[in-house]
């Protein structure tokens, strides 16, 4: 079968299997607080991006509190909100919002614009209910248990402002819908009640496979603080470029050269298809080691086992179009452990070493680049 048709099938089994598996989150770590506020049905996004993560607590740790140094340490975050949290002073951001800076724990995004959604998670949960008493004084109003500073979905230039995190560089009125820790902001009131709502046995965390991988990256992270994380979903595996670069995008495409080209990538195996996938960047203070660690679930420990190293041989041999392997992008080579999970089993591929000066966290440089040009073959180890 070809590799574009084994992934697809793959695809739809697991489709069907993560409609159908929901488990418990078992630890209580910053990013799976985060991802027990987010829908379970994210996992099936079809655009391949589930929901990211911003540790601003670990960041305020590791940079001591050097807003700059935290921005250029960020991959992840692209909300309007992300950019005015890094971009406005420290004055304007407590005077729009009501909050210190270091009063914001996290940020977590799901969901495709206009109705995205940004999750705040508040380092004390004393701070929700002041934060909510000082909204009608920043414009807000309250219907049907969501606060609003405008009409949904609707822009009004003449509000625009960058540096405020409820209005924007387009002037889009936010609802904010509170939870127990902190507060879910969407253009659309539905996404911001429906994130309010999410309880972790309803949430991304709560799906056993992810629950399975967030369990192996803490466990490999014990020492490390995680700074940011992105979950993908099984759909990144239909969005390789193993199918593209068979096709003949000319009319006078040399037909040997394409059958010759077809016939080589036949010999190579896919990496087989994961229930979703979860990046996070890692950082050691000692040893000092930083990098990205790499969880993908699957049904049994044999296909983990094969799709890890498929995809350390891969990023290891396979040349991508620049001419050059992920190994020799980065300097790193994966090391690679196998987790038996409670209903899943993970590769967990660590790509992890001593920090360069020069190239930061070129992992994560590397891969996140590609993920936000939706190039997933990074994630598939070429």
């Amino acid at each position: 079968m070809p590799n574009g048709l084994r992934k697809l099938g793959g695809a739809i089994a697991v489709a069907t299997l993560l409609c159908g598996v929901a488990g418990t989150a078992s630890a209580d770590s910053a990013l799976r607080r985060a991802l027990s506020r987010v829908p379970a049905k994210v996992a099936m996004d079809r655009s391949g991006i589930a929901a990211s993560f911003v540790g601003l607590s670990e960041l305020r740790r590791l940079y001591a509190g050097d807003v700059s140094a935290m921005r250029r340490r960020v991959g992840l975050g692209d909300s309007d909100t992300a950019k005015a949290f890094f971009s406005s002073d420290e004055a304007s951001w407590k005077d729009n919002t009501g909050l210190k800076r270091d009063e914001i724990a996290s940020f977590t995004e799901y969901g495709t614009p206009p109705r995205a959604v940004v999750l705040w998670s508040f380092a004390d949960a004393g701070l929700v209910d002041p934060f909510v008493e000082g909204l009608g004084k920043r414009g807000f109003s309250q219907a049907g248990g969501i606060w609003r500073n405008g009409e949904p979905l609707k822009v009004d230039f003449t509000k625009r402002n960058p540096n405020n995190p409820f209005l924007g560089p387009l002037g889009r009125a936010s609802m904010l819908a509170p939870f127990a820790n902190g507060v879910a902001q969407s253009p659309d009131p539905g996404a911001a009640a429906e994130a309010g709502a999410v309880s972790a046995k309803t949430s991304l965390a709560g799906l056993a496979p992810i629950e399975a991988a967030l369990d192996a990256i803490e466990k490999e992270a014990a020492r490390s603080s995680i700074l940011q994380a992105i979950v993908l979903t099984p759909a990144i595996w239909m969005q390789g470029d193993d199918v593209m670069d068979m096709m003949a995008t000319s009319p006078t495409v040399d037909k040997k050269a394409l059958a010759d080209k077809m016939a080589e990538r036949a010999k190579k195996p896919p990496t087989p298809v994961s229930l979703g996938v979860v990046i996070a960047d890692v950082e050691t203070r000692e040893p000092a080691s930083n990098g990205v660690v790499i969880a993908l679930p699957y049904g049994d420990c044999d296909t983990a086992r094969e799709g890890a190293r498929i995809f350390a041989d891969k990023w290891k041999n396979a040349a991508g179009r620049d001419g050059q392997t992920g190994a020799q992008r980065t300097g790193r080579d994966p090391s690679v452990t196998v987790y038996q999970g409670k209903e899943a089993c993970v590769a967990l591929l660590s790509l992890v070493g001593t920090p360069d000066a020069e190239r930061g966290n070129s992992v994560l440089r590397y891969i996140t680049g590609a993920i936000w040009q939706r190039d997933f073959k990074p994630l598939q180890g070429g």
